[in-house]
């Protein structure tokens, strides 16, 4: 950085021999002379340079190259179709074409470019007289436009150039529209013409004395084209013999981790212009470094890029750049450091892994132990306490104390309906013996409805214990049901004929399969099911609707579905109609007493099947669903 500074300094004490800074075109060296037929082909590594039109759209590119005093210009515009007409046409003024200024030695010269159609290059004097100078070239219609290859007289190399593009928008225009991308007017003083760049040596001399051993420079101008370039790196072959000393894994860990891939860091040389993110930084006022590295990583270059300040701002950059043999130096200074750092992060890596597969391990199980702490039957098993000290062992220990809880308050309230039962038979049966024995002819005619309202009230007491009773019964029963096959659609069949009666004048359907179906399970609590379902229609099916009772086999067993016509079911009940003491029946009704057990034992019923239970309205919302999915007890080792 010191070195590029002291060089840059030195350049901008000779301000003349730098350009002005302001816009420019850059004149490029060719390889080779090109064929002038348009073609563009043999103009391969040359830059363009682009122009946008007001739209944003890109209407002009040009490019400029040269072999020894020779000049070669290469236009590509891009436009709708217009007017066209030969140079020395008396319309060509109205049709479109090529505005060419040339400033120099020899003075302006201005020229107008124009052809009808593709083929030699047609070239006036501004005012349609003959050209001063015999320029050659070709013009070719591109669909899209037109483009122009052109060489100017061999010793003619002009200072300035100006280009203006005019165009017709339709055959309908009598007068040419210029485009506002113009390099220029061929109207303009000279002054508006743009400079023209060229690499130079004359740059390049005042450098070497100043530069230090096995260094290069380069000197790059505003718009980042390279004028000059000085000196030359060491020998590569050194470098890389010297790379080869180390040993393969340790030479890729330092190229991969400390050197930034860049393939055009070391053979870009001789490129007209640099795309060096340090050369536009420092082009911007702000001095940069960079490392990299070539192809093959046994090559290192280390730049330091540093702007050239004048009177009017930043007039340029100049480049320095060294390659040297660094992989020894940092394999002496961090190559210990590098190895005893990757053995403590592989220590502390290995610590923390067992760390969290212990950590995510406890808490697994933890998370295993709650989802499986509740049984399909309701009952909960016992939850693993942990002995640790830490926070998940004190989680597994609360966990355990709440579903000891729960799990008591669960027992307390399975008893419950049975106490009940047993405490309430005594007393309901001293009333009602009471009301049964007072005789109707010793008390007074108006005490006759008192003691029918206490006779009405005493019975439904007594129905409240008999389902209560009949609710813990069934649970016992599911608990120790024996199972048998037997034919599901007979019994179904049996269901359907003993509630015909009572569901009169209701309409009673039946859709059941032909042939018989079996199924391993209890077939009392199926049938006791069913009658809890076929009762649930009755009490909601009014009296001119109908009661639908049907079996279907599936993949994965049996569904006994009960439909009804009547009202739908209530939005707010939909997920709670299968749990114990949840009933949706008014609060008095006539036909019975509803505790909300009778959809909760058809729900252990299917469970003890290992099936479900679902409730739907229809389809058509003429009513709903009740059904049980059913798949049969598993067999037992003995059982045929």
């Amino acid at each position: 950085m010191a070195s590029a500074e002291a060089l840059a300094r030195a350049v901008a004490a000779r301000p003349g021999e730098l350009p002005e800074r302001g816009p420019s075109l850059f004149v490029q060296t060719l390889t080779r002379a090109p064929v002038l037929d348009a073609g563009f082909d043999d103009w391969s590594g040359v830059s363009s340079r682009s122009f946008r039109g007001e739209d944003g759209v890109e209407r002009l590119r040009l490019a400029l190259g040269q072999i020894d005093d020779t000049l070669y210009l290469r236009v590509e515009v891009t436009a709708e179709p217009g007017q066209r007409a030969d140079a020395n046409w008396p319309r060509m003024v109205s049709s479109d074409h090529l505005a060419l200024s040339l400033d120099g030695t020899f003075g302006v010269l201005s020229l107008r470019l124009a052809n009808a159609t593709s083929g030699p290059l047609h070239v006036v004097a501004d005012g349609g007289n003959a050209a001063p100078i015999s320029m050659r070239g070709a013009w070719k219609d591109t669909g899209t436009g037109y483009a122009i290859e052109a060489m100017l007289p061999q010793g003619l190399l002009p200072e300035r150039l100006g280009v203006q593009v005019l165009l017709t928008r339709s055959t309908l225009s009598t007068h040419p529209s210029a485009l506002p991308i113009s390099i220029g007017t061929a109207s303009e003083s000279p002054q508006a013409l743009w400079p023209l760049l060229r690499r130079s040596d004359q740059l390049a001399r005042p450098l070497l004395p100043l530069l230090p051993n096995d260094m290069r420079a380069r000197l790059v101008a505003a718009e980042g084209w390279v004028l000059a370039e000085a000196g030359e790196l060491a020998d590569i072959d050194s470098e890389a013999e010297s790379a080869t000393t180390l040993p393969w894994w340790r030479r890729e860990l330092y190229q991969q981790l400390l050197y930034a891939a860049d393939p055009l860091a070391i053979d870009d040389l001789g490129a007209a212009q640099s795309d060096r993110p340090e050369v536009w930084q420092a082009l911007s006022g702000v001095p940069a470094t960079a490392w990299r590295r070539d192809r093959d990583a046994t090559r290192l270059l280390l730049s330091a890029a540093v702007p050239i300040l004048g009177d009017s701002g930043v007039r340029g950059a100049l480049l320095l750049e060294r390659e040297q043999q660094t992989l020894q130096l940092i394999d002496r200074g961090v190559g210990s450091l590098i190895g005893s750092t990757l053995l403590v992060l592989l220590a502390a890596g290995g610590v923390l892994l067992l760390f969290a597969i212990r950590l995510s391990w406890r808490i697994g199980r933890l998370r295993n132990a709650a989802e499986t702490a509740l049984q399909h039957d309701g009952s909960l098993r016992a939850f693993p306490r942990s002995t640790s000290t830490d926070e998940i062992g004190d989680l597994s220990r609360s966990f355990a104390r709440l579903l000891d809880e729960v799990a008591a308050n669960q027992a307390y309230l399975r008893r419950l309906a049975g106490k009940l039962s047993h405490e309430l038979n005594t007393p309901l049966a001293i009333i009602r013996g009471a009301l049964d024995n007072i005789d109707p002819q010793s008390i007074h005619s108006n005490a006759h409805a008192c003691v029918q309202r206490a006779r009405s009230g005493g019975d439904r007491l007594a129905a409240i214990v008999r389902a209560m009773s009949e609710a813990s019964r069934i649970e016992q029963a599911i608990a120790g049901a024996e199972m048998a096959e037997f034919d599901l659609r007979q019994l179904i069949s049996d269901c359907a004929a003993n509630h015909a009666d009572l569901l009169a004048p209701r309409q009673l359907e039946l859709r059941l399969p032909e042939a018989a179906i079996f199924l391993l399970g209890a077939p009392d609590l199926i049938a006791q099911a069913l009658d809890k379902l076929i009762d649930n229609a009755r009490s909601f099916t009014p009296s001119d609707g109908w009661v639908r009772i049907s079996l279907h086999a599936h993949a994965d067993g049996y569904r006994v579905a009960v439909a009804n016509s009547g009202p739908l079911l209530p939005a707010s009940m939909r997920g709670r109609l299968f749990e114990s003491m949840v009933s949706v029946r008014p609060a008095m009704r006539a036909d019975g007493v509803h505790l909300g057990f009778g959809l909760y034992l058809v729900r252990l019923v299917a469970e003890l099947h290992r099936g479900q239970v679902s409730a739907e309205d229809l389809l058509d919302r003429s009513g709903v669903e009740f059904a049980m999915h059913l798949r049969g007890l598993p067999r037992r080792p003995g059982n045929a």
